[in-house]
């Protein structure tokens, strides 16, 4: 169905939005760990893919001859196409609806747009994560952190050799499904490693400092609704990450179209789901929607290396 002629963008409800963003800076944070956004300014374009060894080749030789040019920087021989896409979510208001509110009709429509803003944001995390994990396989053989004689940091050091002999580069972020941290910081192994009762107080921080090079490491407890959606009453809240799932990466905090991060998210402008519109739909309803444009691209496979925790 096409949208009417009488929507309206509302400057109101927009910053509200802008301001709710803030209450869900958790999954905020993990789409940018996992797939930090590249602002392109335009929905088409090409971008450097890091699918072998060869990709992630250096220009060490910069000596020019005297009077000679520059060496060039090129695109890397293997490239691919980013196409943006356009995504969206609304929420309506039921005449009747206004009418039981009187005068708190602000307190609804903010309410609605607080709704509207923060599945925006959990639909998009949900969109990375799918990419990812459909992306990156489980190590096999690792993972069996409730086992006594298996020992956490031995494995994920593992992978950071294996990501270091594949690319010739180290991650710098850790993720931490909720469940795999509650196994890890239990591991008797892992309790070995540290003094006394230091155990009780392991924190993200004292995590990295075990491992042989340091990242950041950030536990996941964002959850989204699963088993379909809020109409169905068998819906539940499961970890956005997925049970278990232990991410050991490599992204950059500013990435381009040409760097070897791990996975990005191209769109036209850095921030996603900024404005907040309004539309009527006679007899009864006042629609408000939340537009964003973007595609997840998997750029680098392997600058992930990911662990199944049981």
């Amino acid at each position: 169905m096409p949208k009417p002629n009488n929507i309206t963008q509302r400057s109101d409800l927009t910053t509200y939005a802008f301001g709710i963003q803030q209450d869900e800076q958790e999954a905020r944070n993990l789409i940018k760990a996992l797939a930090p956004v590249v602002p392109t300014g335009g929905t088409t374009g090409r971008f450097n893919k890091f699918e072998d060894t060869q990709s992630f080749k250096a220009y060490t030789n910069a000596l020019r001859a005297v009077g000679g040019q520059s060496n060039e920087i090129k695109f890397l021989s293997d490239t691919d196409d980013y196409n943006v896409k356009p995504y969206g979510l609304r929420i309506s208001i039921d005449e009747f609806e206004r009418k039981q509110a009187g005068d708190q009709v602000a307190l609804l429509e903010q309410a609605k747009t607080r709704t509207l803003t923060i599945n925006c944001i959990l639909s998009h995390l949900a969109s990375v994560v799918s990419t990812v994990k459909a992306s990156v396989s489980a190590v096999n053989g690792k993972g069996n952190w409730s086992g006594p004689n298996v020992d956490p940091i031995n494995e994920l050091d593992g992978q950071i050799e294996a990501m270091w002999n594949a690319t010739g580069m180290v991650p710098n972020k850790l993720l931490l499904d909720f469940g795999a941290w509650i196994k890890l910081r239990n591991n008797p192994k892992v309790a070995a490693r540290l003094a006394g009762s230091e155990l009780a107080a392991l924190t993200p921080e004292k995590l990295s400092a075990l491992l042989a090079v340091p990242v950041k490491v950030s536990i996941v407890t964002t959850a989204i609704l699963a088993g379909g959606g809020l109409a169905n009453p068998s819906a539940t809240k499961a970890g956005a990450l997925g049970a278990g799932v232990s991410l050991l990466l490599h992204n950059s905090d500013m990435p381009t179209q040409y760097d070897p991060s791990f996975c990005k998210t191209f769109a036209e402008s850095e921030n996603l789901f900024t404005e907040v519109y309004q539309y009527r739909q006679e007899p009864h309803l006042d629609w408000f929607e939340n537009n964003w444009a973007a595609e997840v691209q998997v750029v680098a496979p392997a600058l992930c290396r990911r662990i199944d925790v049981t």
